[in-house]
């Protein structure tokens, strides 16, 4: 009961309002981390991905961000476009999505799970990772 009063004290509401917004904060992400559909991958996987022959690299990245390499084999849809173009992917096959870092294509990942695409990865680090692990890159 001294906790309630100290924490809805006058002089303590603003503190209270902060720890609220914050566990609201952390319960929305490991919420929206347990309902995502796709999986985080590093560059260590990605390698033993590329061991079969079902699996599509997608590079979302921009014409320009382009000109700094890629991973050879993929295709390369700018983000853009993908959604008008998700008829030209194999749902069947597994589908790994890259960017620069990892944000964007954790996004098209996120669209494609929720386009009954089933086994869908997202590139932790994306094409910088890639690079920093010192792995072949395309120019």
């Amino acid at each position: 009961m001294e906790i309630l009063e100290f924490l809805f004290a006058d002089d303590q509401m603003f503190t209270t309002i902060t720890l609220i917004l914050l566990i609201a904060l952390l319960i929305g992400n490991i919420v929206a981390d347990k309902l995502k559909k796709y999986e985080d991958i590093d560059t260590n996987g990605l390698v033993t991905l590329m061991d079969g022959s079902d699996l599509i690299l997608l590079d979302i990245r921009e014409v320009k961000e382009r000109k700094a390499g890629h991973i050879d084999g993929d295709i390369h849809i700018p983000l853009a476009s993908v959604k008008g173009k998700l008829s030209l992917l194999d749902k069947r096959k597994k589908v790994l999505v890259y960017c620069r870092s990892g944000s964007r294509s954790a996004h098209i990942s996120g669209l494609l799970t929720r386009n009954e695409f089933e086994n869908v990865y997202n590139l932790k680090g994306g094409f910088q990772a890639w690079k920093k692990a010192k792995l072949p890159i395309k120019t």
